[in-house]
């Protein structure tokens, strides 16, 4: 439940609250936000913000893609207004706390329009709403840790799980994520240089990504403060493996007491509502890796022999399909959902995943048998491969009915467009170099 207007500003005098950013995640994953000196907050609080729409149709450095559909408002302003739910102050932040703001009209025409990656996972958890469910998710993420002066990975090698790569400076990560309302469960080093892991407790609805941006901006920052450069973009380096965001989720009844997940009676272990869901994502999988995986450089995470999925397969414990089942038994269980990558919007994912279960499910959908947990998922014959370029990839969320009405064509088509201004700016025979220069810094 919201705290009301006056508990939060009771929270402000206490604290000594002397900045509010009103906040919220671009198209791209980005930060942006206004900071408003707290005497003004109840104003803005009230009457809301206006943020530029031609944010949501440029790329992470704020160049504008001028062929977007949405260029129509390039002088226009989004109302927003905030969430009082997720008002916090932040640690590594003096005397500084953060609020997450949503908008969909047009403050000078009173249109609506879909570009608010927020906006519409609330759609998408509405609709699961109605059909009496509920998500108890989170997300885990890779990313890299660099030097900010000489931009070299702070590790070397892949000597993943090693207790010696890791630094104190997560030791602050963790505290501070946690004294934001980021309930961190592990952190680990991975499997190339420079790279580590951090996973979150679940939560149900949108305090899942919520979670994720928080964590995202806030290692970024404090990574900042102590000499460092942290990015979550998909794959630096093209002798490492890429960056993932695994979505790891369940399905609850709406008052999330009772888990519609493991049934052990079933051939598979899974309620016959847990299957449709999975054969949802299995058949939306090629729009769902975009979704999840949006820029030019997630693509190259998407091939075999790799850690990252490569076609619509599932499988019990199997780190080769786009879905894996998890801890199925009498306790319950939950899906992971490998298509995404680091650099993915970590509202879009959840939205993208709940309205392709949400089909599955109204469908009726059969569920193909699962790969064996020991074995590659390899069937050339069966699932369909995930997108591995641009063209594809569009091709595949833009012929998918689903996933453009969950996501909307205004949010489709601003993506595209970036990604379409981007390729032109990459380098035939440099393209890490490019790369890295649209999305190592801000991603």
């Amino acid at each position: 439940m919201a705290p009301s207007l006056d508990e939060v500003l009771g929270v402000i005098t206490k604290k000594g609250i002397k900045h509010v950013r009103f906040e919220y995640l671009d198209t791209n994953a980005v930060s942006r936000s206004k900071t408003i000196p707290a005497r003004h907050f109840e104003e803005f609080a009230q009457h809301g913000i206006a943020f530029p729409i031609v944010l949501f149709f440029a790329d992470p450095l704020a160049n504008i893609a001028v062929d977007s559909d949405l260029y129509k408002y390039l002088y226009a302003d989004l109302a927003f207004h905030p969430d009082l739910s997720t008002f916090v102050s932040l640690p590594w932040a003096k005397n500084t706390a953060r609020v997450y703001v949503s908008g969909d009209k047009v403050r000078a025409t009173g249109d609506t329009i879909l570009t608010d990656s927020r906006v519409i996972l609330q759609h998408q958890l509405k609709a699961l709403e109605e059909r009496g469910l509920s998500i108890f998710s989170t997300y885990e993420y890779e990313f890299w840790v660099v030097d900010e002066t000489t931009r070299e990975p702070i590790t070397d090698g892949v000597n993943c799980y090693s207790t010696l790569r890791l630094r104190e400076f997560f030791d602050r990560v963790s505290e501070c994520l946690y004294g934001a309302g980021v309930n961190i469960e592990c952190v680990e080093t991975e499997y190339a240089k420079g790279q580590f892991e951090i996973t979150m407790q679940p939560e149900f609805g949108i305090r899942c990504a919520d979670n994720a941006a928080t964590l995202r901006t806030g290692i970024k920052e404090m990574a900042t403060q102590e000499g460092f450069i942290a990015s979550f973009m998909a794959k630096p380096y093209e002798d490492e493996e890429g960056g993932s965001a695994h979505l790891n989720h369940s399905l609850w009844s709406l008052d999330g007491k009772s888990s519609k997940m493991a049934d052990p009676s079933r051939p598979h272990g899974l309620f016959e509502i847990a299957e449709h869901w999975v054969a949802g994502l299995l058949a939306h999988a090629p729009a769902l890796s975009f979704i999840q995986s949006p820029t030019l450089n997630c693509r190259r995470r998407f091939k075999q022999g790799t850690f990252a999925p490569f076609n619509a397969s599932w499988g019990m414990d199997n780190r080769t399909c786009a879905v894996r089942v998890k801890g199925i038994g009498p306790n319950g269980g939950y899906l992971e959902n490998r298509m995404g990558s680091s650099a993915g919007n970590p509202y879009l994912g959840l939205a993208a995943t709940i309205a392709a279960g949400i089909d599955g499910i109204d469908r009726k959908l059969p569920l193909e048998p699962p790969q064996p947990f020991n074995r590659v998922a390899e069937m050339e014959d069966g699932p369909a491969l995930l997108p591995t370029n641009l063209e594809g990839a569009l091709k595949a969320v833009k012929t998918d009915a689903v996933i453009m009405k969950a996501i909307g064509p205004d949010m489709v088509n601003a993506i595209e467009h970036i990604r379409l201004m981007e390729r032109k700016t990459v380098s035939p025979g440099n393209e890490y170099e490019s790369y890295r220069k649209l999305y190592f810094d801000y991603i």
